[in-house]
This record gives C-alpha cells, structure tokens and sequence, in this order.
C-alpha cells in the first residue's frame, strides 16, 4: 500500500501571501496511480468532471504528476 503526500507551496504575488495545499492520497491497489475512488476518498466532493480535468491524459487513472498539476492549477484544494 502506498501513500504520497503532496505539499505544494503557491505564491499569489498580487497577495502577497503563500498558501500551502496538501493531500494525502493512498493507492490501495498499489498500482502506481489514482482511480476516481482513491481519489474521492482523499478529496471530499470530487466530482467526474474534476477527476476527468485532473486526468488530463484521459486513461482512467490520475498519476502522481496529474494529482500535482491539478493542485497547483487551482483544480482541486489541499
């Protein structure tokens, strides 16, 4: 079973503050990736639609690099 944690710092420069976001998602079938119920599990109130923006290469499953992109796009909180 593996865990990866994401912390990711973003800086809005306008702001002049950081935010930092953080999840912590478990790939229960330690298949390397992320299905939409490992996923939901971690993000409460994921939708399809936002799994299917986080999955931008569209293969049914969010990779460790997908997960890190769509958290510092905004797509999903930590």
């Amino acid at each position: 079973m593996n865990k990866v944690v994401l912390a990711l710092a973003a800086s809005a420069a306008f702001f002049a503050a950081q935010a930092h976001a953080e999840i912590t998602v478990e790939d229960t079938d330690g298949n390397g990736s992320y299905s939409m119920e490992e996923l939901s599990a971690a993000v409460e109130g994921l939708t399809e639609e936002q799994f299917g923006q986080i999955d931008a290469d569209a293969n049914g499953e969010v990779s460790a690099d997908e997960l890190a992109a769509a958290v510092a796009a905004g797509v999903i909180a930590g």
